[in-house]
């Protein structure tokens, strides 16, 4: 049996509505609800704290609110979504429930979640003379990756610099000025 998660709007038993909830965590763009977050009470008039949560689900060491958690004034929470849900195994007759977090939709996306980046690697090269500091422009060089062979040419800029290579893996690469007083062999 699946038990939704409350979010920010979900209703409760006394006519009032989730008011706040931590918008690090969302589920079908609404914040989760989570134990000390309020939600207001027209039948008690007052503004209530969930005071019951799930355990095996924290969020930034609070325990997420479910549908049928307490709130202060003793009313209860009732759901709004079911994308997300803790699965309390197979039937109630079960043994051993299990309280683990389990979307209810394959097509679940990550939109609320930080996508892990590739790491880049680069490096730039600049002709300059250690001693005087002067900038060699417009300079033919190439490039060879040591680990493909590839090898890309180009001519410095007018700060002595090449263009910027950049690669998802680390390589070693070696840097070589053309002697641009002989012609270059055709490609």
């Amino acid at each position: 049996m699946a038990t939704p998660y409350i979010v920010i709007g979900c209703p409760t038993t006394g006519g009032g509505k989730v008011i706040s909830g931590n918008s690090s965590f969302l589920i079908e763009g609404k914040a989760i609800a989570c134990v000390g977050d309020k939600a207001t009470c027209p039948k008690h008039q007052t503004v209530s704290t969930i005071i019951t949560g799930d355990p095996y689900m924290q969020v930034f060491g609070k325990a997420a609110a479910r549908v049928n958690d307490s709130l202060s004034c003793g009313c209860k929470l009732l759901p709004m979504q079911n994308l997300a849900v803790q699965d309390n195994g197979p039937s109630s007759s079960s043994k051993a429930a299990s309280n683990t977090f389990a979307p209810t939709s394959t097509l679940l996306k990550q939109d609320n979640f930080v996508a892990d980046k590739p790491k880049e690697y680069g490096i730039q090269f600049q002709l300059k003379d250690e001693q005087t500091q002067k900038i060699y422009s417009d300079i033919p060089y190439s490039i060879i990756y040591k680990n493909s062979g590839e090898v890309e040419t180009g001519w410095t800029d007018s700060e002595g610099k090449t263009h910027v290579i950049n690669a998802n893996s680390p390589d070693e690469v070696e840097f070589q000025t053309i002697d641009a007083s002989k012609p270059l062999p055709p490609l």
